[in-house]
Parts: structure tokens; C-alpha cells; sequence
């Protein structure tokens, strides 16, 4: 536990009070203002280990109570609107934290009283940590050891054949569902044929190929070109892709083509 109390030997601007360890807790800081004065120009500050202020930095001061969490630990900070300004903390610290006075104006001196609570590591905590790091040594030797039979083992081992694929083959159909086949063989690595190749690594010989077939596209049938009698009636038909592309016919010769031209009779005349 620490606990003092000091007067600053101050100049104008940010004044070093303390370092505030890793693991401090049950923090008491207070800086009492001139002869009880509300406002005695000094104001507490707070930054991290990077130099980056948390609290009443770049002169700039916080009037009201303000609430600071700097990883996982709560820092509760009063204010400047009384007499005495306390900044607290209950949790242990998981960064080292600088604690600062800024004087300004009259420059009135400050008077600081700190007070946080420091555990000490135990015997049995010293005698787990150097057995942790006896372990970790240990398995870092069994790695390395592992490491070098692994090496030793790769070297020893003869190549082993291995699965060679040739081109695939043209699709059976133009379009629709068909079948593309490719030549798979083991060799070995001098090249000739072999039986040692794993067979769970063996590439696909067969796969399925062909695009979409294209499909008579019908459009509305037109008015029908008699208004009494017998007409005729006719519709747009177009071979195309499933894209939309517009095609000859004869590439839809394989599938039966709609009814492009019928007859129509409205009303007798």
C-alpha cells in the first residue's frame, strides 16, 4: 500500500505527480485547492503509456464527473466544480497510467495526496512461474527433437509415384447434358507406369459437359387480317439462347418448331 502526500514544485503547464503500475487498485488521488478554493488553477491529468491524454489534456478541462475505462479498469474523476478533485479507481490497472497537475493563470501551488494498493507475488506464484517456464522450455526441446526425426524421415523416404492427367476430351453433345472424358495414369518419377499412386488422390477422369440447348422463342399472335370471314393470324418466332441471344433456326432443327402462322375467323360477313 502507498500512500504520500506532496506538494508540487511547479511550473506553468503539465507537472509529473506519479506512474501508476500495472496491477495498482484501490486508487485515491486528490488534489486539495489553495485554501479551499473551488477553482485554484490546478487541475489533475491522466495519460497513457503511449503519451496519449485520457483526462484533462491539450489544456483542456473537464468541469463536470467523468467516467474513464482504460481497458477493463473504471477511473472515476469528480470533477472541477469542488474544493478538492478526486480521481479513483477500485479495479487493478492492466496499463501503466502517468498522473499529472496542470497549473495555469495565478499559479497557486498544488498539494497532491495519492494513495493505491500494490500486491506483491507470492512464493507459490514466483515457484508456478518458473515451473511454467521450465515447461515451456521442455516442449520447445521435444518440438525441435520432433522437427529433426521428421527431417531425417523425409530424407530416408524414397519420391513416391504420382498421378498424371491428360487433356479433356471434346463433349459428346453440343449442347444439353453431356460427357467429357480425360486420360488419368500413375507414374512414376522417372516416368513409366505405376501402381503406388494413392488412390484417395486420384483426379476425376469423367465429368459432366454442355451448354444450355437454344429454344424456340414464340412472341403475341398479331390481330388477324380479316374483320369478318376467314383470315390468317401470325406470331413472332425466334431460335435463342437462354441468354437472349437471337440464333438461325437451324439451330433449333432438333427441337419442334411452334405454330408461327393459323387461321382466324372473327364473325361470318
Amino acid at each position: 500500500m502507498k500512500n504520500c502526500y506532496i506538494y508540487i514544485y511547479f511550473r506553468h503547464g503539465y507537472n509529473f505527480v506519479l506512474m501508476l503500475p500495472i496491477g495498482a487498485s484501490n486508487i485515491d488521488i486528490r488534489q486539495r485547492g489553495y485554501r479551499g478554493m473551488v477553482s485554484d488553477e490546478n487541475y489533475l491529468a491522466v495519460k497513457n503509456r503511449h503519451g496519449k491524454y485520457l483526462l484533462n489534456g491539450n489544456y483542456v478541462v473537464s468541469a463536470v464527473e467523468r467516467d474513464l475505462l482504460v481497458k477493463g479498469s473504471l477511473l472515476r474523476y469528480s470533477g472541477t466544480s469542488t474544493s478538492v478533485e478526486i480521481l479513483q479507481a477500485t479495479r487493478p490497472l492492466q496499463e501503466p497510467l502517468t498522473v499529472e497537475v496542470l497549473s495555469v493563470g495565478k499559479m497557486t501551488p498544488p498539494r497532491v495526496r495519492y494513495s493505491f494498493y500494490i500486491s506483491k507475488e507470492s512464493k507459490e506464484e514466483k515457484t508456478l512461474r518458473k515451473e511454467d517456464k521450465s515447461h515451456k522450455a521442455h516442449n520447445s526441446v521435444l518440438a525441435d527433437s520432433n522437427r529433426v526425426e521428421a527431417k531425417k524421415l523425409m530424407m530416408g523416404k524414397r519420391p513416391v509415384s504420382h498421378w498424371v492427367t491428360g487433356s479433356w476430351d471434346s463433349c459428346t453433345v453440343t449442347c444439353g447434358n453431356g460427357l467429357q472424358k480425360r486420360l488419368v495414369e500413375c507414374q512414376s518419377i522417372e516416368g513409366r507406369p505405376a501402381v503406388d499412386c494413392d488412390s484417395a488422390d486420384r483426379p476425376v477422369a469423367l465429368r459432366s459437359c454442355g451448354d444450355p440447348c437454344p429454344m424456340w422463342d414464340v412472341g403475341v399472335w398479331s390481330h388477324c387480317s380479316k374483320s369478318c370471314g376467314r383470315g390468317f393470324k401470325r406470331r413472332p418466332v425466334r431460335c435463342m439462347t437462354e441468354n437472349g441471344l437471337n440464333l438461325p433456326r437451324d439451330h433449333c432443327s432438333g427441337r419442334r418448331k411452334p405454330q408461327e402462322l393459323d387461321l382466324c375467323n372473327l364473325k361470318p360477313c
